[in-house]
């Protein structure tokens, strides 16, 4: 399931962060330690100085030590007294709270290059759902939230060809599809960059209802391109609504710097983020939200006894 850790991550605090976590994951004594880490850069092709390695160590643990504070009790990682050693909480994952759990599997699906290919659908996959009760919990009461993603072929609300989305949702919407089928391309069934998506219906027949529509991505960088996929600027002339809508974008990244603001605020754009510290926090929030049966990939991501090859 995990490979390449010897692959080290770029230079961004919250990476070196998530480096340390999952490694202290995934390894057999369920703990990463600095020394470990001078070992993996000794290793490299280029090998760097102990000095060198201790500023990386220092460098993520910084960061962590705003995790600790921000995240509180469902932060399930805790450095030993000499801050040598990044440990995970609890060896049992019975004993892990869902908050707990939802961290770890955050964790992973932010870090997708360490994810065997094969596997990568499984993590994907998972934060879409994740991310769906998430959404609906932030609309409004009596809103209809539905998914279109592509992964659930004949079961979801939205089928057979992008054009036979786009058209069932402009429905929805209540605006006049701006489209035919040769705008598209042949056979193309995804989900024209919608993920998840809400409306209300007023209480009556009419246009301009509230209107919502969500993309979900796991990859590090491709954020900044993926979080113009469900705006008006990239389909308002396919579903010309009578206003537009209101954007989010889910992803499983801690997206901060360590004074704990946005990191590449600059790259923002017009999309509400729900980044990892919102997803816990939103999940609490609201009780009824239950993601268990998304998380059982982090039995198996907690059971392993991982080793550099």
């Amino acid at each position: 399931m995990i490979f390449r850790m010897d692959s080290l991550p770029d230079n961004e605090s919250y990476l070196w962060g998530d480096y340390l976590e999952l490694w202290a994951t995934v390894s057999t004594d369920k703990c990463f330690s600095r020394g470990e880490l001078a070992s993996l850069f000794r290793s490299q092709a280029n090998p760097k100085s102990r000095t060198y390695s201790d500023e990386k160590w220092n460098f993520a643990a910084t960061f962590i030590d705003t995790r600790i504070s921000l995240f509180g009790n469902d932060y399930p990682f805790y450095f030993s007294e000499d801050r040598d050693t990044l440990f995970l909480k609890k060896q049992n994952i019975a004993d892990y709270n869902q908050n707990e759990k939802l961290y770890i599997a955050l964790l992973a699906c932010a870090n997708i290059k360490y994810i065997e290919n094969d596997c990568r659908d499984i993590f994907t996959g998972a934060f879409e759902k994740i991310s769906y009760p998430v959404f609906e919990a932030l609309m409004p009461v009596g809103a209809t939230v539905k998914h279109c993603w592509a992964s659930a072929g004949n079961a979801g609300h939205y089928t057979g060809l992008l054009f036979d989305k786009l058209t069932k949702i402009a429905q929805d919407f209540r605006c006049k599809a701006n489209f035919v089928i040769e705008d598209f391309k042949p056979n193309d069934r995804g989900d024209g960059g919608i993920d998840i998506l809400a409306w209300h219906d007023m209480g009556d027949n009419r246009e301009s209802i509230p209107i919502a529509l969500a993309q979900c991505g796991c990859s590090k960088t491709e954020w900044v391109v993926k979080q113009l996929e469900a705006t008006p600027a990239k389909l308002w002339n396919l579903l010309p609504a009578l206003h537009p809508w209101s954007t989010y974008y889910f992803l499983p990244q801690d997206l901060r710097w360590h004074n704990r603001d946005w990191a590449h605020r600059s790259d923002f754009g017009a999309a509400i983020f729900v980044d990892r510290l919102r997803l816990v926090n939103l999940t609490k929030k609201y009780a009824n939200i239950n993601h268990q049966d998304n998380l059982t990939f982090v039995d198996d991501l907690v059971a392993m006894n991982y080793v550099l090859s």
